[in-house]
């Protein structure tokens, strides 16, 4: 265990066993963790089959890894060549991909209308008393008072104010006796993180199950710094001093992996507690909650008020579908502690964790895991700096992180060739799954809102020879997606956190005034960042992780 003799490990007075504090230094957090990898080896029939041709694969990689600047590159300046070239394969292609566009946000507007409807159900539901009805009825399923919760905090200077918001919705939980945080600290934070780690352990300790911090040496070999590293180091050491030491059973305990910022509903952990014991697939499940950046939704400037409204609104609505359902988890997430152990925890090698860590179990378990939405909702914060420039700043570094996921499909890819008893369909719709996000997510701007400015110029300057209906047929076809954008303004209305006083009711105008930007807004929030990593990829030049600041 890496806690330091300044800040040991404590456990709430509730818990079933004690932990001994052990000392920590550089050198013996090199040999625990190398001796965590001889501990925890995978099964052999988990095991990937050998990967051959070591060259091959590299290369491969590295094609992979390019596809999408490609694609992108070729999409963005068919809007160019298209009308020159192949004037009617242009118009076909652009008005399938409006139509496209439109059932899309069609569907996104009733699906967020059902996740709206099903949140507010299952808030009210008693999940304790439905999990006793269930069994009573027979069901089988683990004994609730014997399951426990491992929530994975990882921070790195962040304040303890910020820290508090986190640990507070897991003391305000309805279980809070049955929950495990563990502050994932970085050892290079030095004597400021110990001691920040140190006072939180001292004001939760009786009002948790158990706290802890784990510090993440600095420089392992094969590491990138960021989250999932972090993670992976926190929940080796929650497994050492929770299972090994405590004597807790691996099979009744969940990890849940959220953000420093993030605020946890306080049915969450109930709901989780139900569906982890009634499951009968609860090995091969992720768990999943709406995320929505409500916690200072009214402290951010309106175009990133803007943003993260429309990006929960479509975080629920993608989490509700059924029909031809296809979701990852993001940011947040709960899965079991022996799916994660089996699995070999989070890869401490790359960035983008969330659909990274998916895949590596996806895999791993032959395509049997699946995720499954819980609606209980998930809140964390909006990026906001001490100024405007520095908040758009952050903004634009934390959109590009999100979308380096893009090296997700180079790894689903090799993922699909390493293990070829999962069926095929299945891989293929994971694979298209991932490449459609990212490649929409860079493409789907200039196929919206300059597949007609550009076009118009085409044939005014260079005689393309476009049909006159073509923009009008454009027009009406997009229309719907205003309807659908205005059901999203309304429920985002009704969802936000109640207006401050301190937001003045003038400002309404400018709030919503935004919406007219919306293309310039989305160009440089979304669309820029998508471009910026995939040519960075493409190019070998690897995203340096950059914490986000949320002032």
């Amino acid at each position: 265990m890496e806690a330091a003799s300044t800040a040991g490990v404590y456990m709430a007075p509730s818990a079933e066993a004690a932990v001994a504090t052990l000392p920590h230094s550089a050198v013996g957090a090199a040999a625990d963790i190398a001796r965590t990898a001889i501990d925890f080896p995978a099964r052999p029939a988990e095991r990937a089959r050998p990967r051959p041709f070591p060259r091959k694969r590299a290369v491969l990689k590295r094609l992979l890894e390019a596809t999408p600047a490609i694609v992108t590159l070729f999409v963005v300046s068919f809007l160019i060549w298209g009308p020159l070239l192949t004037p009617m394969v242009f118009v076909v292609a652009i008005l399938s991909f409006h139509a496209y566009w439109m059932y899309r946000t069609q569907m996104n507007g009733a699906h967020a209308i059902k996740g709206f409807i099903l949140l507010r159900r299952h808030k009210k539901t008693d999940w304790r008393a439905l999990y006793e009805k269930e069994r009573a009825q027979g069901r089988p399923a683990l004994d609730w008072d014997n399951i426990r919760h491992i929530v994975i905090i990882p921070n790195y200077t962040e304040s303890a104010e910020k820290l508090r918001l986190c640990l507070d919705s897991l003391a305000n939980s309805e279980i809070p006796d049955k929950i495990v945080a563990v502050l994932a600290m970085e050892e290079r934070e030095g004597d400021a993180g110990r001691e920040r780690a140190g006072v939180l352990i001292g004001e939760y300790t009786g009002r948790l199950g158990m706290i802890f911090a784990a510090y993440h040496p600095w420089g392992l070999p094969g590491e990138v710094v960021g989250k999932s590293s972090n993670e992976n180091w926190a929940a080796r050491r929650a497994k050492e001093t929770l299972i090994d030491r405590a004597g807790y059973d691996i099979d009744e305990v969940t990890i849940t992996s959220c953000d420093a910022d993030t605020v946890f509903d306080r049915k969450y952990f109930t709901c989780l507690s139900y569906k982890f014991a009634t499951d009968e697939n609860r090995y091969r499940r992720f768990w999943q909650g709406p995320i929505f950046y409500y916690n200072n939704i009214w402290d951010v400037p309106a175009p990133i008020r803007m943003a993260h409204c429309l990006s929960g609104l479509n975080h629920i609505a993608k989490l509700s579908r059924g029909f031809l359902r296809m979701v990852f988890p993001q940011s947040t997430y709960s899965l079991s502690l022996r799916m994660a152990h089996d699995a070999g925890y989070w890869d401490p090698d790359i960035i983008p964790e969330d659909w990274h860590m998916f895949l590596k179990c996806y895999y791993s378990f032959q395509g049997e895991v699946e995720v499954e939405t819980m609606y209980a909702a998930i809140y964390m914060d909006g990026v906001r700096s001490k100024s405007y420039p520095g908040t758009f700043r952050n903004y634009y570094q934390q959109s590009l992180r999100h979308a380096w996921g893009c090296t997700d499909l180079a790894y689903a890819v090799q993922q699909s060739l390493d293990h070829p008893r999962v069926s095929r369909v299945q891989s293929f719709r994971r694979i298209w799954a991932v490449a459609e996000t990212h490649l929409l997510w860079s493409t789907q701007w200039f196929l919206i809102t300059t597949s007609k400015v550009i076009p118009l110029f085409m044939v005014s300057q260079f005689g393309a020879d476009l049909p006159d209906w073509f923009v009008h047929a454009s027009r009406w076809i997009m229309l719907p997606c205003g309807a659908a954008l205005i059901l999203m303004l309304t429920l985002d209305f009704w969802m936000r956190p109640k207006r401050p006083s301190v937001f003045k009711i003038w400002l309404f105008p400018i709030q919503y005034g935004v919406y007219f930007f919306m293309a310039f807004i989305t160009f440089f929030s979304s669309a820029l960042p998508a471009l910026d990593a995939q040519f960075r990829l493409a190019l070998g030049r690897r995203l340096e992780y950059k914490v986000t600041e949320k002032a």
